[in-house]
């Protein structure tokens, strides 16, 4: 049996790629050529191991199951793809009661065992069982089979996948990029030791650019601070429309899952029904661009989430903020008078008077006509009604957390996957730094936290709520020891503790401290450097990061500023002049042959 799922071989009405049809493959994308794309990938590279390697019994049916489950494994996406899935439903839907969450694998298998009931395809129930496993990577429904096999759609071993260079080649090239990424080269470089699929140790330099591609692709584009701020947007659209359009519920049934697609935002805005005003008027601050600011960004440690994920929320920057509120209150306010204030009060008198007069100029009937209020009583303006002195809410605040990695969390992908060699290519063995490379960064995990404000007229009060509440968080234990164990000289104590390289508290004086500042130190002799922080962090130690013993650093040894150089710090010679030139000055009257302006011929 022959098996071509080539993109060019088969034909598909246009109504798929219009979105007007109720396809099932019509739900994964607005274009469904992508998933096509992941099977002739899939088929390409299982046969090409079977052609290689003929000794390891791959059969037809192998080939069809893993070019299926390249075509179905993203059936299970809602609309906007992971902004449903990994955002809408755990809060519509929350945990099962055994603590498990719902993923889109699931979604896919009841999509794939609706696809063959109703279409009555020639699938036996061995080879349905034997496809869900390779979407989900790994064998529990189907026993028997190749190990192997489940590398290749979805490789749970190093994360090496055509998933990945699908999805790769494709953003990259939508946003305006070159691909290094040659997926050809990988699949002839393929070969199966030990029932773990090997690539040739040539290409490792190959391998190690596809997961620092994935890396910056979810840090520049799916993680960029506007794509997460529309992100939250349409979570909040889709919260305030479930009572009317039960997304939620749809998951289960695959015939009302099948119509779930991204024309749900259409919906949302067609229909009149009042109970979607909510969500209507956020799809109109969405088109307006009218979309949370972003506050503060800090770039951290993978540790820091674990410790202040439930201690920095937006119900305590809400609470701080009333805090805040009431201090400056306190401390800011003038004297009232009856409880109104002096100033409002005689802007209120000036204008009635203007009022009076422009009464009297248009009269009262044409003043009703314009809708003008002819009322000469103006409320009094009590103090702390003004949008910037009102406290802020939870529902004013975003805090976000995004956990970028090279696809392996904090370990190095690289020491997952296995190589070989011309000279010994039936053994598989691991890179090594002295034939791959050593420039690797010494941490594959990191974690930004983002503070997002839903009106832009408050950016400065949640700023400000925000950076108090920062202040007062705890340090992890590796960046206390290391702050215990560094000397600091008593010129840096009232800058900070530049013996812990992640020393995150804040001197009530000042702004708080973050990692990113403490480049940013005074320099000797009082001066500064005038160079405003940013998210990159350049002060680290060659020891490594918290959990390591710190170098301590030299209180001479300021950033930005230079020591002298033993070379250049003496004071120079003079130049003495050249031969000629003195020659040139007896001859002009000067027997030393120094220059005398007097003394020279005109």
């Amino acid at each position: 049996m022959s098996v071509s799922l080539a993109p060019a071989d088969i034909e598909i009405p246009n109504s798929y790629y219009e979105g007007s049809s109720s396809s099932y493959f019509n739900r994964c994308f607005k274009d469904p050529v992508w998933d096509i794309r992941t099977a002739h990938l899939a088929q390409r590279l299982v046969e090409h191991i079977r052609d290689q390697q003929p000794e390891l019994g791959i059969n037809d049916r192998d080939v069809l199951c893993v070019t299926i489950a390249g075509l179905c494994h993203d059936l299970g996406h809602g609309p906007l793809s992971h902004v449903f899935d990994d955002h809408f439903i755990p809060i519509a839907r929350g945990k099962r009661p055994d603590g498990t969450q719902w993923c889109h694998e699931e979604a896919s298998e009841m999509m794939l065992d609706a696809l063959v009931k109703e279409n009555n395809i020639a699938l036996s129930e061995d080879c349905v069982d034997f496809i869900k496993d390779l979407i989900r990577g790994e064998p529990r429904l189907s026993t028997g089979e190749k190990k192997f096999l489940f590398q290749i759609v979805a490789n749970k071993k190093n994360g090496i996948d055509v998933d990945k260079w699908d999805y790769i080649a494709r953003d990259t090239r939508a946003v305006g990029e070159t691909c290094t990424l040659v997926a050809s080269r990988l699949i002839h470089a393929a070969r199966v030791i030990d029932d773990t699929i090997c690539y040739d140790w040539k290409d490792a330099q190959s391998i190690y650019e596809l997961f620092y591609s994935r890396y910056s692709l979810h840090k520049r584009v799916y993680n960029h601070k506007t794509t997460r701020a529309i992100g939250y947007m349409i979570v909040d659209a889709l919260l305030a429309a479930e009572p009317v359009l039960h997304l939620a519920e749809a998951i289960d049934d695959p015939q009302k899952y099948l119509h779930v697609t991204d024309s749900v935002i259409e919906d949302i805005e067609r229909r009149d029904d009042p109970r979607l005003a909510k969500s209507k008027q956020i799809m109109r601050d969405l088109r307006a661009r009218r979309i949370p600011k972003r506050v503060e960004e800090k770039c951290l440690p993978t540790e820091y989430k674990a410790l202040w994920k439930t201690l920095l929320t937006p119900q305590a920057i809400a609470e701080m903020s009333a805090k805040l509120c009431k201090e400056k209150q306190a401390l800011n306010r003038p004297t009232l008078l009856g409880g109104v204030d002096t100033v409002t009060e005689e802007i209120d008198l000036s204008e009635n008077i203007a009022r009076d007069s422009f009464q009297e100029d248009l009269g009262p009937t044409l003043l009703s006509v314009l809708g003008v209020s002819t009322s000469r009583s103006r409320s009094p303006t009590v103090l702390g009604t003004t949008l910037e002195e009102e406290p802020l809410a939870e529902e004013d605040v975003i805090i976000d957390w995004a956990v970028l990695h090279y696809g392996m969390k904090e370990k190095d992908p690289l020491e997952n996957v296995d190589f070989w060699s011309k000279l010994h290519p039936n053994k598989k063995q691991q890179t090594r730094p002295d034939t791959s490379g050593v420039l690797r960064p010494e941490r594959f995990q990191e974690v930004i936290l983002r503070c997002y404000a839903k009106d832009e007229r408050r950016v400065c009060q949640v700023q400000e709520a925000f950076r108090a509440v920062l202040s007062t968080l705890p340090q992890p234990e590796s960046a206390e020891e290391a702050e215990e164990d560094t000397p600091v000289s008593s010129q840096q104590s009232d800058v900070v503790m530049v013996g812990s390289k992640w020393n995150i508290t804040s001197d009530l004086s000042g702004p708080p401290r973050t990692p990113v500042m403490d480049q940013f130190r005074s320099l000797p002799g009082g001066e500064s450097t005038n160079v405003s922080p940013s998210v990159s962090i350049s002060n680290l130690s060659p020891s490594g990061w918290p959990g390591s013993r710190p170098r301590a650093r030299s209180t001479s040894m300021a950033p930005f500023a230079r020591e002298p150089n033993p070379f250049t710090s003496a004071k120079p010679t003079p130049r003495q002049p050249s031969a000629s030139k003195k020659r040139a000055r007896v001859a002009d009257g000067d027997e030393n042959g120094s220059p005398d302006r007097k003394r020279r011929a005109t």
